[in-house]
């Protein structure tokens, strides 16, 4: 039997968060106009990240879109209780730029350099080291963190930025890791409503 990678999301999980997500997005495409062409990449199941990124970035920019989009869904299709709380929980994202401190069996740490919050955050479909192989930690990476069920995720449209930080910044950034970890506050989960 193979074991599950805890650095990412187990295969039912993955089906369930691209089921949920893929259709939100084009349907803020299509509310906003954002691309013409995205509504048909979705259908031949063939979306282009950019075009993706283009409707997140509209989403995250007033979540409150899911609200609109969860009563379509019911009308439509309906709308298990469990799907309506995942994309509920998804109106408090976290945008920025984080750190990416290390990688981790469970995920990859993430660490906000305002707030000094540090979140241990799995991939969807690889691990954080897979998907950006070619860059030793730590680095900047843009990227929105959602909750979901109970882990934290990223929506998957990220950019890392190939910047080196000095030993200094190095050091800082292990500081925050290592006394978030032992006063354990390495947040592994986020509360809808923060």
């Amino acid at each position: 039997m193979k074991r599950e990678n805890g650095a990412i999301l187990s295969a039912d999980a993955r089906r369930t968060f691209f089921f949920l997500f893929i259709p939100l997005l084009d349907f803020v495409n299509q509310k906003y106009g954002i691309s013409d062409v995205l509504s048909d990449q979705i259908r031949r199941a063939k979306p282009d990240l950019k075009e993706l990124k283009k409707a997140a970035d509209a989403l995250w920019k007033d979540p409150t879109i899911i609200d609109e989009y969860i009563i379509e869904r019911k009308e439509e299709v309906g709308l298990g209780n469990e799907h309506r709380h995942i994309l509920e929980s998804w109106r408090y994202p976290i945008n920025g730029v984080f750190v990416l401190e290390r990688h981790l069996s469970r995920g990859s740490v993430f660490i906000d350099t305002e707030t000094k919050k540090v979140y241990q955050v799995k991939g969807l479909t690889q691990s954080w080291e897979e998907m950006i192989p070619n860059i030793k930690p730590p680095f900047p990476i843009d990227a929105t963190l959602l909750p979901y069920n109970e882990c934290i995720i990223s929506d998957g449209l990220v950019a890392a930025h190939h910047i080196s930080f000095g030993p200094d910044y190095r050091e800082e950034f292990k500081h925050i890791y290592d006394t978030a970890n032992y006063e354990g506050k390495v947040l592994t989960t986020l509360s809808s409503g923060r």
